[in-house]
């Protein structure tokens, strides 16, 4: 029999994950979803920072016409891309970081966004894969190490897998906090408490 405390405590680290995924993938932090005392604010930004408001249609379409205009620009791609992921069109967001990825597949922080419409979109293993392509290529990733973890979590229900992602951040980001301003050390507890 369970405890009133201890449920408690679950929908509380429910609640917590789902906000950080709300907040991390959907509100405009993508993929820096979390932030770190030690990171600068280049890496915390990753490159680019996702809008909390939606893009007009308008800028969309401009956008969708310059891609048009120079289909082989993949910085026109990525930032179709940011601009269907800021307006919550998870599948037209792949589509256009597909194509951005074909022309430069090494752009690490699209890859991490991919990974997050992916997962978005319910597609957990495509997710998880773009996610070990970054971390192949730079193994201290911040963000595509968190984001794995919450897909690991949230899509997979895969807890050890996520708990041994978010440990490995640790490593190298002891202050790492989540979006919701927890520390990811307290999450991992949550997490390691509910195994039990």
């Amino acid at each position: 029999m369970k405890s009133t405390t201890g449920s408690i405590s679950r929908q509380t680290l429910y609640l917590a994950i789902l906000s950080a995924l709300i907040v991390g993938f959907v509100g405009g932090v993508g993929y820096s979803a979390f932030r770190s005392a030690s990171l600068s604010t280049q890496q915390q930004a990753g490159g680019h920072t996702h809008s909390n408001e939606a893009p007009a249609a308008e800028a969309i379409a401009a956008l969708e016409k310059k891609a048009q205009e120079d289909p082989d620009n993949a910085e026109v791609w990525a930032e179709l891309g940011h601009a269907f992921f800021d307006s919550g069109q998870a599948d037209n967001a792949i589509a256009a970081y597909t194509r951005a990825l074909a022309i430069a597949p090494d752009n690490a922080n699209v890859r991490t966004d991919l990974g997050v419409m992916y997962f978005q979109s319910k597609k957990h293993r495509e997710a998880i894969s773009e996610f070990d392509r970054v971390l192949g290529a730079d193994p201290q990733h911040p963000q595509a190490r968190f984001n794995k973890g919450v897909v690991l979590y949230s899509g997979l229900g895969d807890k050890t897998g996520a708990l041994a992602e978010w440990k490995a951040l640790l490593q190298t980001h002891p202050d790492a906090i989540t979006p919701t301003g927890m520390a990811l050390k307290d999450l991992i507890g949550q997490v390691e408490e509910e195994k039990e």
